[in-house]
């Protein structure tokens, strides 16, 4: 339920978390108590403890009460995740002109700061991708690829954000896939790319390979708006990044 009485309960209590009256880990007083504080009704109270339950600011702790939550933004930013996930074919261009910014920015970090554990993780990730006889393993290395190039920032809100707006094109690689055969060996000559910059700490050939690889999934739901959609909605793998 959303309404004015529901946002201002929302909003009374995020000020309090705000100023630091409560804090990380507290438990709110009691929901009779709590809505007298605040001056709102117990049901715009209920109803705004059950959105920010959604929203990981609070913990509903069955017959325990209801507490601040550690506060974690990569964990608050995952909520993010639904909005991404039921977009039409035009936020998705949105979301993915977001990606492509993130990649670039996080190819550019592993090119210049890779250590050779960073080099060594991706050289095995991209040959597993090569040994790779069917999508879904195919698919699931690729994920990998680009999450240990996001790990590089050592930014765990970057890697967050990542992941989120990555959802919509790993969606669209899936079908790509499924609809070309060249697109298998082209995934696996853009990763090479990108993986041979990185390897000579080459941060601007770095990105212009990244770019290269990603803006293709852009194209593709430019190209194929109505086939973004469909009934038998492919399964992602477990990580977004693709």
């Amino acid at each position: 339920m959303s309404s004015p009485k529901v946002d201002l309960a929302i909003s009374l209590v995020q000020d309090l978390i705000r100023s630091g009256k409560i804090k990380p880990g507290d438990r709110l007083p009691n929901e009779a108590e709590f809505s007298t504080q605040l001056g709102v009704s117990r049901n715009s109270l209920r109803e705004a403890v059950r959105a920010m339950s959604a929203m990981k600011i609070l913990e509903a702790r069955q017959g325990d009460g209801t507490y601040v939550s550690g506060l974690d933004p990569t964990q608050m930013i995952e909520t993010l995740r639904f909005a991404v996930d039921v977009s039409g074919p035009e936020a998705v261009l949105w979301f993915l002109e977001i990606r492509i910014l993130m990649e670039l920015h996080t190819t550019a970090i592993a090119a210049a700061r890779r250590t050779k554990a960073d080099l060594d993780r991706l050289k095995q990730c991209h040959q597993s991708m090569l040994n790779a006889e069917d999508t879904d393993t195919l698919l699931k290395k690729d994920s990998e690829f680009h999450h240990i190039i996001a790990e590089t920032t050592q930014n765990p809100i970057m890697i967050s954000l990542l992941n989120v707006v990555s959802a919509p094109a790993l969606r669209a690689r899936i079908w790509r896939n499924r609809m070309t055969d060249s697109a298998t060996n082209n995934l696996r000559i853009e990763h090479e790319a990108v993986l041979n910059c990185i390897e000579a700490q080459d941060v601007e050939g770095a990105k212009y390979a990244m770019y290269a690889h990603v803006s293709g999934v852009q194209t593709w739901v430019k190209a194929h708006p109505d086939f973004f959609f469909n009934e038998e909605d492919p399964v992602a793998p477990s990580n977004p990044a693709e």
